[in-house]
């Protein structure tokens, strides 16, 4: 009986490594046709954004066009209100374009000027200017110029029935044809887009944030700097070993970038980064991964104050926490004579199994925290509390500086208001009584801790 089975065994073997083959080709099948429906998936996706790209630059030409011609200051509104949809749209559409295929820096600014141009015309609600004809017709030239580009690429996608998923995974492999069509003429779309000559905006357009303080003052060395990133991250260790330094000059704040070895793990590193000029630390990250919570937010939110104040960072208002990851985001916010200047932000990330600072991002506070003076208000409360909307329920009511649309610090009254079931912050100024802004109010699943005034 044995010697039968014995025999039989090669014929087993045989059946089942032909099962196994069996199994393993069905199953790679079915991993090649759930791959395959990915990726047709994300085709989809990129022609989409593309194509739908193509069709916003045209509608950005037509409306810019149209506004120019409006003889009402209705027709003007809704046009450039378009102008602005199309922009917007655009913008997204614009970054799910493969990156991996092209890099469409300089297409995004520009969308992103001609939203802030229609938005600032339209938000004033009277006819545009001879001024602003000027520069709407400027800004349509420069989108006729764009919106050829981009239906030139069109065209030699549609005709050379190109796969983004392909040329993007040729180009993530550079394996890309050196000769690609697409390719060049997305170059030369940003190279075309970049040699736009630089319009000078009236006062009622909304430009960025005012230049950082922090690059007007004196420049230090680096070997400063890694005096002072050491002392910062000192509760970490006193002998941490410098891994790495770069200055980095291509930057809104110019700095210098520190790497160091966590003394119990080399593998880990805190990256500490240093204002060249003004020598103050503005960002600190410690790579750990939390484990399980064992600390309150309460304690956690100690730890935080205690981290700020061993480094004379003082007067400051907690605003709100974030808590996920093992971790909680404590955002602080400076305050002086009871007003929340909100240009001056900061965040600590603490974890939530140890207390140890994960994070510190203090761009805000070293961009633009500095001895401001008085802030006087020329109109009370009760005054600016009559330019709300009337159907608006008021909850609360403080003095805050935020930037207005020229990049100025205006102080205002901020007005935290229901309408229904949602909550809303409107600012009103509190020199001119304008209603300078207006923020929705997410809801949070967490609970917030009671703000109030840290002074070590």
């Amino acid at each position: 009986m044995r010697g039968h089975i014995v025999r039989r065994l090669p014929w087993i073997a045989a059946m089942l490594a032909v099962a196994l083959a069996a199994g393993s080709l069905f199953w790679g099948l079915g991993q090649m046709r759930v791959k395959n429906q990915l990726l047709t998936r994300l085709e989809n996706t990129y022609q989409r954004a593309f194509h739908d790209l193509a069709f916003n630059l045209g509608a950005i030409d037509a409306e810019l066009g149209k506004a120019t011609v409006a003889g009402s200051p209705e027709q003007a509104m809704i046009r450039l209100a378009a102008v602005w949809r199309q922009a917007y749209v655009a913008q997204a559409n614009v970054g799910q374009v493969p990156l991996g295929v092209a890099k469409l820096e300089n297409t995004g600014r520009f969308l992103a000027r001609i939203g802030d141009a229609v938005l600032s015309i339209a938000s004033r609600g009277t006819m545009p200017t001879a001024e602003d004809r000027q520069l709407l017709s400027v800004l349509r030239t420069q989108a006729k110029e764009m919106a050829t580009s981009v239906a030139a690429v069109q065209a030699t996608v549609l005709g050379d029935n190109v796969r983004w998923t392909d040329l993007e995974m040729k180009t993530l492999l550079d394996r890309a044809p050196r000769d690609s069509q697409v390719l060049g003429q997305f170059r030369a779309l940003e190279d075309q887009i970049q040699q736009f000559p630089e319009i000078t905006f009236g006062e009622h357009v909304n430009v960025a944030r005012p230049a950082p303080l922090a690059v007007t003052a004196e420049a230090i060395t680096q070997a400063t700097a890694l005096e002072r990133a050491r002392h910062f991250v000192r509760d970490i260790g006193a002998d941490l070993q410098l891994v790495g330094q770069t200055e980095v000059l291509e930057a809104e704040l110019p700095h210098y970038s520190f790497i160091f070895a966590h003394p119990k793990d080399a593998n880990r590193h805190i990256v500490v980064e240093v204002v060249r000029n003004g020598g103050r630390v503005f960002q600190m990250f410690n790579e750990r991964q939390p484990q399980e919570a064992t600390m309150d937010l309460d304690a956690a939110l100690q730890r935080a104050h205690n981290f700020l104040g061993e480094r004379d960072l003082s007067n400051l208002e907690l605003l709100g926490i974030e808590e996920g990851g093992g971790s909680a985001i404590f955002t602080f916010c400076h305050i002086e004579d009871g007003i929340l200047f909100y240009p001056d932000l900061l965040r600590v990330r603490v974890a939530l199994d140890s207390g140890e600072i994960l994070s510190y991002e203090g761009n805000g506070h070293v961009m633009f925290h500095r001895p401001r003076g008085n802030f006087v208000g020329q109109i009370g409360i009760t005054e600016a509390q009559a330019r709300l909307n009337p159907e608006l329920e008021v909850a609360d009511v403080r003095r805050v500086v935020i930037f207005d649309r020229q990049g100025r610090e205006v102080l205002c009254y901020e007005f935290t208001v229901a309408r229904g079931r949602e909550e809303f912050l409107v600012f009103i100024n509190a020199v001119t009584g304008r209603e300078e802004n207006i923020v929705r109010l997410e809801p949070r699943p967490l609970p917030m801790l009671p703000a109030g005034i840290f002074r070590p």
